[in-house]
């Protein structure tokens, strides 16, 4: 059986539990049966039957199967693991569940406030992108000290002074996310452009760059915008 199902009814701990061997840990190969995908070799020597051990799994496994990843990581995080917690409002926040990675990422920076500029970035990402309205002024705050460590939270923030009504502001960090070669940076750039007069040949040459960075969606549909716009 492969899946969450493979490892029977009990959840994954109980797994690990009671499949334990005299020395306290798991028995790599009796995770080939329910993860067929997964090459043992890339775990670790070591796989310890609580919390902790199952996250551990978990991040391994979020290569091979992100649903079933994010099922271990709710058992671990109820189960007690911070980190286990961290990675499932991550992971949320990576599949488009903006809603509960706000719930998981708010308790994990609650009980972890410091030194976690990161996840501080993805909860500002997700308010922007969540279905409830959030305190702009909070958004900046963590978009900000996500800036910290990558430049990925530029292009959430750009959107945040956009949807506030601060084009400039907007569009100059539009600008530093494209320059970073944030996804999908280019491709707003390439819109605010095209929407600005005389700057059709800056708006398309905004769009090439995002094909030359891999955004598939500045393509044929994003040039047709410009040609529009320079029809205006």
């Amino acid at each position: 059986m492969y899946g969450a199902q493979g490892f029977g009814e009990r959840g994954f701990l109980s797994f690990l539990r009671d499949n334990a061997r005299p020395s306290g840990d798991v028995d790599r190969e009796l995770l080939r049966a329910p993860i067929p995908d997964l090459s043992i070799d890339h775990l670790p020597e070591r796989i310890d039957p609580n919390a902790d051990g199952l996250f551990h799994l978990a991040a391994i496994l979020w290569d091979v199967d992100e649903r079933l990843a994010l099922s271990m990581f709710r058992e671990a995080a109820s189960a007690g693991s911070w980190d286990a917690l961290a990675a499932l409002g991550e992971g949320e926040n990576w599949l488009g569940d903006h809603d509960q990675a706000v719930v998981h990422l708010r308790a994990a920076l609650d009980l972890r406030p410091d030194g976690h500029a990161r996840l501080e970035g993805l909860l500002g990402e997700s308010l922007v992108l969540t279905t409830e309205p959030g305190d702009p002024r909070e958004i900046e705050r963590l978009l900000t000290a996500g800036l910290q460590e990558s430049p990925e939270f530029a292009l959430p923030l750009a959107r945040l002074l956009l949807s506030e009504g601060l084009v400039e502001e907007g569009r100059a960090w539009t600008e530093w996310a494209g320059e970073a070669e944030v996804y999908g940076a280019a491709l707003l750039l390439g819109n605010l452009l095209s929407e600005t007069p005389d700057s059709t040949d800056a708006a398309e040459a905004a769009y090439w760059l995002g094909i030359a960075t891999g955004d598939a969606h500045s393509g044929p549909q994003s040039r047709g915008a410009v040609a529009a716009a320079g029809q205006r």
